[in-house]
């Protein structure tokens, strides 16, 4: 079924034209075809991961067995495992900690098959930091999905079920166009910007035509949307059942507002990232803990030495073995976030490291517009590498509603004129609710554990 699982994967990451041609096509096929055997059997073993160590053992020490295999085929993995072929994963640490610049100092070396059979993909920035690309395997849609179906089951989701998603600016980029239905995959897709009064309405009343009883996207936009209905006292004429928050971390204040507008809905988020390294679904009787699935990768908790903690209440930084994804191996590799242990993993626990207090590396806020709104910006910035040519790092800087200065280092090789242009696209999408101005830094300002905010924000909204 492997041909079905790559379609799937293909279909998500297609043109938007194509896309859009097909999806009425796509809307017929039938749920158990879009979510084949497959997925089936992950969320079956994933499942079953959950209550039976023995059987998490087993299949970690095989997918591992199977990845260092793989890996050995890569010139760059191959200098690294060396005679470690054999490797047990609870001998993970003998390897070196890999961070994103060896990677990309690795290039295609670092690719266990040829590229060409690969999907290619980047990180987002964080911190003000340019993108890192990086390759995938293109069946690994199904694999991805069943985790994430296996959190969201727990409100009773089911595969096929409609969504409504906030966590676009601008949908297929094309300005004005802020709602979408994705019939193929079951989605009500809204933008998250300018997110306007009229368009908070417009929002709520295609969810209650659609019967839609599950929210996902971004904490920050849902927060907005929440906050939108108890001030004009609007409820949905179906309550949700469940609440999905992504790419963002999730406050406490944020968790209150949702549920006071939208009633007892569960709140189920999750901890990934585009490289797919780690996956970890959160305790749902302790908010801000979360528990690694140990068929998803290898997670670990390290401190800066590269050494595994193992004590509770430690923090360290997160490092990940992914098991999803094998074309361009991820072994040991530093996210750049950190968290606190909660528990380590353990064969008796089946392997399900918890932590809590997750510092993600990219920390999204708000900015302000002129009228004194708060303005969803996570997805201001393009993920395209090639957008952020010439800058070494940025940061958006604000102090004044409607104004956000973006404070940029630039690269050794790094012209004004490229950061003029990066300032003209964010102007372009920001239109006149912000105003973007720019300035040339040595150094950008740092918190005191040394990590950079991605938006340094001054204003009390």
């Amino acid at each position: 079924m492997r041909l079905l699982d790559i379609a799937r994967s293909a279909y998500v990451s297609s043109p938007v034209g194509l896309r859009r041609s097909i999806a009425p096509f796509m809307a017929m096929v039938p749920t158990s075809l879009k979510y084949g055997s497959a997925y089936r059997t992950w969320r079956g073993n994933i499942a079953r991961s959950v209550h039976d160590p023995g059987f998490a053992d087993a299949e970690r020490r095989r997918a591992f067995a199977e990845l260092l295999a793989i890996a050995s085929k890569s010139p760059f993995y191959a200098k690294i495992i060396g005679s470690d072929v054999r490797l047990e994963p609870q001998d993970i640490s003998r390897l070196p900690v890999l961070t994103k610049d060896d990677l990309m100092q690795a290039g295609t070396s670092a690719l266990a098959v040829p590229k060409a059979t690969l999907d290619a993909g980047n990180t987002s920035g964080s911190n003000g930091e340019a993108p890192f690309g990086f390759y995938l395997d293109r069946d690994r849609s199904v694999r991805e999905i069943a985790f994430i179906h296996h959190v969201w089951s727990r409100c009773g989701f089911q595969a096929g079920e409609p969504r409504a998603m906030l966590r676009d600016a601008y949908l297929y980029d094309r300005k004005g166009f802020i709602h979408e239905w994705e019939a193929a995959l079951g989605e009500l897709r809204l933008s998250v910007f300018p997110m306007t009064p009229q368009d908070m309405d417009l929002y709520l009343d295609l969810i209650d035509r659609r019967h839609i009883r599950y929210l996902h996207g971004f904490p920050s936009a849902m927060e907005m949307l929440a906050r939108h209905m108890l001030a004009s006292g609007r409820r949905l004429d179906l309550p949700l059942k469940g609440v999905f928050p992504i790419s963002e971390p999730i406050f406490a204040h944020q968790r209150e507002t949702i549920r006071a507008a939208f009633g007892d809905a569960a709140i189920l988020p999750f901890y990934g990232m585009s490289e797919k390294a780690i996956f970890a679904g959160e305790i749902e009787s302790e908010p801000g803990t979360y528990e690694c699935e140990p068929l998803y990768g290898i997670a670990e908790l390290v401190d800066d030495t590269g050494a595994p903690i193992t004590e509770p209440g430690r923090e360290g930084r997160l490092v990940g073995t992914s098991f999803i994804t094998r074309g361009m191996p991820f072994i040991r590799y530093d996210t750049e976030d950190r968290a606190k242990l909660v528990r380590p993993a353990m064969r008796e626990n089946g392997w399900r490291m918890r932590v809590a207090q997750i510092t993600p590396r990219r920390k999204p806020a708000w900015l302000v517009d002129h009228e004194g709104r708060r303005v969803v910006s996570t997805d201001f910035t393009p993920s395209d590498p090639a957008f952020f040519e010439g800058i070494r790092e940025f940061q958006f800087y604000q102090d004044t509603p409607g104004v956000c200065v973006m404070k940029y280092v630039l690269s050794e090789s790094g012209t004004t004129e490229q950061a003029e242009g990066i300032a003209a696209t964010l102007q372009h999408k920001a239109g006149r609710a912000i105003q973007f101005r720019l300035e040339k830094v040595r150094t950008l300002m740092a918190s005191k554990n040394g990590k950079r905010p991605f938006i340094d924000q001054r204003l009390k909204v």
